[in-house]
């Protein structure tokens, strides 16, 4: 218990904390009622690209009146520390309700409906949530309320609320994001309702259906792979409600609900009497080679003169995800899946940029960068991609070596690393 005073609140206890601050429960000692304080964290309280955005969460939540958002009371400030009063959100997370198993498809109508309505309201105010999940959906017996709206973009230009969000960077959390989303691509009210699809297929089969062995491979499952048949893993769906789950889930948002209005309206006539839906039966297996990744797809826009990268890892999935962003960066590139191909293709092409995993076959990265030491020709930026977090440099590696980059890949990083080449800017 804390009797710590806050302007005109008692802070009682801390409900969580988060990348921005901390949430509180608190008595407003004017009004004698409980509420929610949410503070902006000491350590980026000075930051002024941190402060402008925690303030944008507030402005952007208090844009919205529905029974089904949090309300925001206030804005205030008291010292050195900023923070948003707001109500006070009594119930469980959804998260915490999924943990204990599936629900009945009755019941996750219910509460996904309610979820669709305030998204509705978000989008006709322009803003997109752009982190639908279980965490930030809260289920009370007053019904249920949707949290967070901390890296929500507004997508109707707002006088005097500046842009914090650059195009290309991914924001949100990967089991739930969207596949334009997690390629960095931009995204509109379209990504919330895949994310709220994730949401439904999990709670009426108590598994998430995009899932991987890392944040890259979740990715990836979301960008190529079609989720596990709802049928199967929840045969008593009813057919109406497994079509919802599956055009919420198309991979091109033009396939989607067109607006979170239809997908409520959609959830609204589903039949619980109807039979569940059958299961599609599956042809025989027959044993052939695993298909390859295809490529990412090279720009439709003519490429950056003078600029060329080569993109050697033996994981398809890291080459993806790379490629795909120097394809967005209009930059030309080639792949290669060991060392002996690396070197290859660096006496074939001249490169501007390389990404050069340290572990390869034939010949691994240690090598290909000897090789590099050994050549009479420019060397290009080059950019150590590792698991292993402590790695270290020589002092002779660092004289070609730009920068180290580890895995699981982070593509912001990957895409700040890729404009500082371009504007010749040292990592």
């Amino acid at each position: 218990m804390s009797s710590e005073i806050l302007g005109n609140y008692r802070l009682i206890d801390r409900l969580g904390a988060g990348g921005m601050g901390e949430v509180w429960r608190a008595e407003d000692t004017r009004l004698m009622r409980q509420v929610a304080i949410k503070i902006l964290s000491e350590r980026i309280a000075n930051d002024p690209e941190w402060k402008a955005r925690f303030l944008r969460e507030a402005r952007t939540i208090a844009q919205m009146n529905h029974p089904n958002i949090a309300t925001i009371y206030s804005i205030e400030q008291e010292a050195d520390k900023l923070f948003i009063a707001m109500e006070l959100v009594e119930g469980e997370s959804l998260a915490t309700v999924l943990a204990h198993g599936a629900l009945e498809p009755v019941e996750a109508v219910r509460i996904i409906r309610q979820v669709a309505e305030a998204l509705a309201e978000a989008h006709d105010k322009g803003i997109v949530h752009r982190d639908v999940k279980p965490d930030n959906v809260i289920v009370g017996k007053r019904g249920v309320k949707v949290l967070d709206f901390g890296i929500a973009k507004q997508i109707i230009a707002t006088t005097g609320t500046p842009t914090l969000t650059q195009a290309g960077l991914i924001v949100g959390t990967p089991f739930y994001m969207s596949p334009e989303q997690a390629l960095g691509r931009p995204v509109d009210t379209r990504s919330d309702l895949f994310s709220l699809g994730v949401v439904l297929y999990e709670a009426l089969a108590g598994k998430r259906p995009f899932e991987g062995e890392s944040v890259t491979e979740t990715m990836m499952n979301i960008i190529m792979q079609e989720p596990p048949e709802l049928t199967t893993v929840a045969p008593k769906v009813p057919a109406a409600l497994v079509e919802i789950v599956a055009r919420a889930l198309q991979k091109k948002p033009e396939r989607r609900y067109g607006s979170a209005g239809e997908m409520v309206d959609a959830l609204s006539r589903v039949d619980f009497k109807q039979p569940a839906a059958r299961a599609p039966q599956k042809p025989p297996k027959i044993d052939a080679p695993t298909m390859a990744m295809p490529s990412a797809p090279q720009s439709s826009q003519a490429p950056i003169p003078g600029q060329r990268a080569l993109v050697a890892d033996d994981d398809p999935v890291t080459r993806y995800l790379i490629a795909n962003i120097l394809g967005q960066r209009r930059i030309a590139f080639d792949e290669a899946a060991n060392g002996y191909d690396a070197v290859k293709q660096l006496k074939e092409h001249d490169y501007t940029l390389v990404f050069l995993d340290l572990l390869m076959p034939r010949i691994d990265g240690w090598g290909v960068i000897d090789w590099l030491r050994r050549s009479k020709t420019k060397a290009p930026r080059i950019f150590v991609i590792t698991g292993v977090k402590d790695q270290t440099l020589s002092v002779a590696d660092r004289e070609l070596v730009s920068g180290l980059i580890y895995k699981p890949l982070d593509p912001n990083e990957v895409d700040r690393v890729v404009q500082q080449s371009l504007s010749g800017v040292t990592a």
